[in-house]
């Protein structure tokens, strides 16, 4: 049998294709979740910088709380991804139960943390009374909502690792729809209302995650995945076959939490730092600008290569087809790099009218101007490498990438930033430079990674497959290689004997 289909690597226009129909519905997806957080600084923005500071500050630390279960939601779509690749649907379906129920403890957990904490977790990063108390009620609401956050992220993680992307919009439709109309509309239908704003914000958010649960649910029954067992208790649920490939979940995310937690606490650190700047209070209140214009504009389309890259690579690899995966993952990377360029361009040229828009006050405005002039730079040099790390990802991994991350974000960025925030006196200046040199650090690691990565695997699964040829010859079991590993055994395949 010849596998000409998977070892011959398609045109990169031939291979966009399908990155971008993987891509797109992602892309809506988390560009849903993102308006919602938009929405609530942009509500947070009327109440003053003090506020809008603090749901800043919070909003760090409701990610912080859900970052177990965002590397678990990613690292189960990678392992059903190549499941699914090499039609293993039985375990598949193993994979997404075990997900799910690793979702809900630790975001149910992550919740009673964040909201036991509040308070003393906002004091540490904000010296100003009135930002704790905003930032802390607002952490302390909506963390209530994060099992169900959890819950979420891993039920569009199985559609996607399925091959089922468009499936992922409909709950996250739902979820902001509910969100937002019920942010906009409680502080002015409710009685005093408008005194109670920040936390209408925050029950409209817990009420939109729930409706996207029972959505995502539903939507799952539909593809074929009873990930609950009718009439058998929880405990139950996770039996010896569930509990094995819990382990690999973990295995494989915990290094993508620690990714996660890398870039929140780089935040929590870099807070920390604009606290310490004259005008502390608009210093923050510019980075939290910032960051939810990323959100809006820029993490969608990342969010979505990222997802996209690791879905396709891992039904690849499932099917042994690396040539195509190592193909795969560089279209992903330069049409992700291609497409943040363009992005990045546009806010560098509307950075004026865009941080006047979100900003409460003037100073404000012009520090978050000065921090999206760096997004022609920063967006495609982050896009490009986030890519890469997701590629990788579906491939099995994600420590290295990892520690890339954290080196680019603690040795660099954080310490650079300090050092010319503070001693030299370079002010946000010393901020902006900071970004570039760790995001331009990251890629360069990023190169090298996915070179020596997939030149390890063609090596690997070359050699392997030479060692059997030379065995079967031996023992007189020419192309007897079915104990061998899907790739390799496909490899094998392609020597000639």
């Amino acid at each position: 049998m010849k596998l000409k289909a998977f070892t011959k690597s398609p045109g990169a226009i031939a291979e966009l294709a399908p990155i971008l129909k993987d891509a797109t519905p992602i892309c809506m997806a988390v560009g849903l979740a993102a308006t919602i957080g938009l929405v609530d600084v942009h509500l947070a923005g009327a109440l003053g910088p003090q506020v809008q500071a603090g749901v800043g500050i919070g909003d760090q630390f409701l990610f912080f709380a859900a970052l177990l279960g965002t590397g678990i939601a990613q690292a189960a779509g990678s392992l059903i991804a190549r499941a699914t690749g090499g039609g293993r649907a039985s375990e598949a379906e193993t994979l997404a139960r075990a997900g799910l129920l690793l979702a809900f403890a630790v975001g149910a957990a992550g919740a009673l943390a964040t909201y036991i904490g509040a308070d003393s977790l906002l004091s540490l990063f904000s010296q100003d009374r009135s930002v704790q108390n905003a930032g802390s009620t607002y952490l302390r609401l909506c963390a209530l909502a994060n099992a169900a956050y959890c819950l979420m992220l891993t039920q569009s993680a199985i559609m996607r690792g399925a091959g089922k992307s468009f499936s992922t919009v409909l709950p996250w439709m739902l979820a902001a729809a509910v969100s937002i109309a019920l942010s906009i509309s409680l502080p002015q239908i409710m009685p005093e209302g408008k005194a109670h704003t920040l936390e209408y914000i925050a029950l409209a958010w817990n009420l939109g995650a729930l409706a996207a649960v029972f959505a995502g649910h539903r939507q799952l029954k539909k593809l074929g995945f009873f990930v609950i067992r009718k009439r058998v208790k929880l405990a139950k649920q996770l039996d010896g076959e569930t509990a094995r490939q819990a382990k690999a979940i973990l295995l494989l995310g915990m290094p993508i939490a620690a990714t996660e937690a890398a870039w929140l606490g780089s935040n929590f650190l870099m807070y920390m730092i604009l606290s310490q700047l004259p005008h502390a209070n608009e210093t923050q209140a510019a980075w939290t600008i910032r960051l939810k214009l990323e959100e809006i504009a820029a993490t969608p389309a990342m969010l979505a290569f990222n997802m996209t890259a690791a879905s396709l690579v891992g039904r690849r690899i499932g099917a042994g087809d690396i040539a195509g995966a190592r193909s795969t993952a560089r279209t992903a990377a330069l049409s992700a790099a291609a497409m943040m360029l363009v992005i990045g361009s546009l806010v560098f040229a509307n950075s004026q009218s865009l941080s006047a828009d979100c900003a409460s006050t003037a100073l404000s405005a012009h520090y978050a101007h000065d921090l999206l002039l760096a997004s022609i730079i920063v967006y495609p040099l982050t896009a490009y490498y986030i890519t890469i790390f997701g590629a990788l990802e579906g491939a099995g991994c994600t420590l290295k990438p990892m520690l890339a991350v954290i080196a680019g974000l603690f040795l660099l960025r954080t310490p650079l930033a300090a050092w010319l925030g503070l001693h030299l006196n370079a002010g946000m200046t010393g901020i902006v430079i900071s970004m570039v040199v760790a995001h331009l650090a990251v890629a360069l690691s990023a190169v090298s990674l996915f070179r020596s990565f997939f030149k390890a695997e063609n090596n690997a699964a070359t050699g392997a497959a030479i060692s059997h040829r030379r065995r079967s010859k031996t023992y007189g079991r020419k192309g007897n290689n079915l104990s061998l590993p899907l790739a390799v055994q496909l490899e094998t395949e392609k020597i000639p004997h």
